[in-house]
C-alpha cells in the first residue's frame, strides 16, 4: 500500500529528503518560519466566536470558562502573571485573555500545548483516517481546546472506529464547535 499525501486547508506538503516522497509532516529548512502552518490569528477568531460568541459572553455560569477563549479560569488563577487578578478582571482585560490563549497555544498550561497537540494527532490520526480526514492544523488545535487532547484522540478513533462520540459536560459536538470555528476564521479582524 502506497500513501498518497495532498494538502488540506492549514496544512503544507513538502518533500522529506530522507525518504524522497512527500510528507506533510516534514518541518525544516527555515527556522525563523513557523514550523507548521497554524494560522494562530485565525484559531484566535474561531475559538473566540465558538467560546464567547465573540465577545458577548464573558463568563459562563456552568463552569469557570471566562474570556473570549472560555479560559478555564481554575485552570490559569495560580499562574504567576495571573497573582491578584479575580474572574471579573481577567474578564475585563483583553490583554490578560490574549496572553493566556498565546500560552495556552504555544507553551501549554498543565498540558501539551494546542500547536503540539495539533501536529501529533495529526500525525497519528491523518493516516488512520485516510479520505475521511478533512480538519487542518487549525481544526484540530480548536477541537483540543474543546476537548482536550484525549477528548480529541478519543473523537478521531470514534471516527475511524464508526462509533459514536459524546461530549462531556455541556458543550457543543465536535462538529458544531468546528463549524463555528471555521466560519469565524475565515473572517478577517477590522
Amino acid at each position: 500500500m502506497r500513501m498518497t499525501y495532498r494538502a488540506r486547508k492549514g496544512m503544507r506538503v513538502t518533500k522529506d529528503p530522507t525518504k524522497g516522497r512527500p510528507n506533510p509532516m516534514f518541518f525544516g529548512a527555515f527556522p525563523e518560519e513557523p514550523s507548521d502552518s497554524l494560522d494562530v490569528d485565525a484559531l484566535r477568531r474561531g475559538i473566540a466566536q465558538a467560546e464567547s460568541l465573540g465577545g458577548v459572553l464573558m463568563i459562563n455560569p456552568t463552569s469557570s470558562a471566562t474570556g473570549l477563549y472560555g479560559q478555564l479560569y481554575n485552570e490559569i488563577k495560580d499562574l504567576p502573571f495571573m497573582k491578584g487578578v479575580s474572574r471579573e478582571d481577567f474578564a475585563d482585560s483583553k490583554d490578560l485573555q490574549d496572553k493566556a490563549f498565546d500560552m495556552r497555544v504555544e507553551e501549554g498550561i498543565g498540558a501539551p500545548s494546542l500547536r503540539r497537540n495539533a501536529v501529533e494527532l495529526t500525525e497519528e490520526y491523518a493516516p488512520q483516517l485516510g479520505d475521511q480526514w478533512n480538519y487542518s492544523l487549525n481544526d484540530v488545535a480548536a477541537l483540543t481546546n474543546l476537548l482536550g487532547r484525549q477528548g480529541t484522540r478519543e473523537f478521531f478513533a470514534s471516527k475511524r472506529d464508526g462509533t459514536e462520540y459524546k461530549v462531556p459536560g455541556v458543550n457543543k459536538t465536535p462538529e458544531q464547535y468546528l463549524s463555528i470555528v471555521r466560519e469565524a476564521s475565515k473572517k478577517k479582524q477590522r
